[in-house]
């Protein structure tokens, strides 16, 4: 059930302007997460990331607020579950990152696991992403007319945020240039204007946008956006993983995935425990780094991975300990088996078994199955 809209225009603004002002400390403490709290909002157990995706976008803003605040913004964005916000101010900062099932946030050198509030304030400030590539993370999108947006009434396609509410993407004067964003949140409605169109890519995208929440308006002025293509673990050479463990396990099977993406059998070796468990086909064995970028050099020479999906969250624990984790882990591979160019398409699910081995977590073991 929504808060009544009046508590959550109320908790928005001062989040809103804990973002621009000290201390930044105060991004990691109850604002964000208990506003999750009470709105209710839930996360689907499904995800739809690519390990093996290209796709990448970075952009950098300078931003003013109505109020006098400056501050800069710089994004990365892979996917709706892999997406990041850096906020930089002269006296500090903060990271807000979706990474899968976790939403963290990074400030004065501490991170913490966040609420969706955050989840959803890390990708509401995913502009250009938002506005490319709209369909890939809003659900339901149908065509509407008679929306009210920077003082007048427009048509747009609306749809719905994994985190509840709606956007918009309102039409503008050809369907590669939206006039900008909408975003609902009960009775609080923030408009987002794009203008200043230039190509990069030989696409058109926005170097100026202004935010109007009803309270105040930021000005963003880019200096950067950049949508080449880059390898699958850009965002993770980009994103340094925080001081939290189900995170950095998360990023452990998630750079396996990568390695079969890209073929390289070095990486999963590097990613590996001294001797690693295996149990698949009805056997249990232990094999060593050595071992796996042996096995995993025949692998990669007979199939050639193109998608490596995650058909739901993996989940993540972590023992009391500290030292010991594991991750239940759902997924699609697909790609070509070289020997005959047959395609492969493929449904795998397994627990990986992690250890902390001097203060990095490694593969220790394995038990795959694959779906009939």
């Amino acid at each position: 059930m929504w808060a009544k809209s009046k508590d959550i225009k109320k908790r928005f603004e001062v989040f809103s302007k804990a973002v621009a002002s000290l201390p930044p400390r105060s991004l990691l403490t109850s604002s964000g997460i208990c506003l999750a709290t009470v709105v209710g909002f839930s996360l689907s157990a499904v995800a739809d990331d690519d390990a093996c995706s290209t796709t990448a976008l970075y952009a950098y803003a300078d931003v003013t607020a109505s109020d006098g605040k400056k501050y800069s913004v710089e994004s990365f964005y892979r996917s709706k579950d892999r997406a990041a916000s850096r906020f930089i101010r002269e006296d500090g900062g903060s990271l807000h990152v979706v990474e899968g099932p976790f939403t963290w946030v990074q400030a004065d050198g501490k991170a913490e696991l966040a609420g969706n509030f955050q989840r959803d304030f890390a990708l509401g400030h995913q502009f250009h992403a938002l506005l490319l590539h709209f369909r890939a993370i809003m659900t339901d999108i149908e065509p509407v007319t008679d929306i009210e947006f920077a003082g007048g009434s427009v048509s747009a396609l609306r749809g719905t945020r994994s985190t509840g509410g709606a956007a918009y993407l309102i039409d503008g004067g050809s369907s590669d240039q939206p006039a900008g964003m909408r975003f609902d949140v009960g009775d609080l409605k923030i408009d987002i204007i794009a203008s200043d169109w230039r190509r990069v890519g030989g696409r058109p995208v926005p170097f100026a946008l202004l935010i109007d929440d009803g309270t105040r308006t930021f000005d963003y002025r880019y200096k950067i956006v950049d949508l080449a293509d880059r390898q699958p673990t850009w965002f993770y050479d980009n994103v340094t993983a925080p001081d939290l463990d189900a995170v950095k396990i998360l990023r452990l099977h998630k750079k396996s995935l990568a390695a079969h993406c890209l073929g390289d059998a070095d990486m999963m070796a590097s990613l590996a425990a001294s001797s690693p468990v295996i149990a698949n086909g009805g056997s249990v064995f232990e094999t060593s780094p050595e071992q796996m970028q042996s096995m995993f050099t025949n692998v990669f020479e007979r199939r050639k991975y193109s998608n490596y999906i995650a058909t739901r969250y993996p989940i993540i624990e972590v023992s009391a300990s500290g030292d010991i984790g594991w991750a239940s882990v759902q997924v699609n591979a697909k790609g070509v088996t070289e020997a005959t160019g047959q395609p492969f398409d493929e449904h795998w699910a397994w627990f990986m078994l992690a250890k902390k081995i001097d203060g990095q977590w490694r593969m220790a073991g394995n038990s795959s199955n694959r779906q009939p």
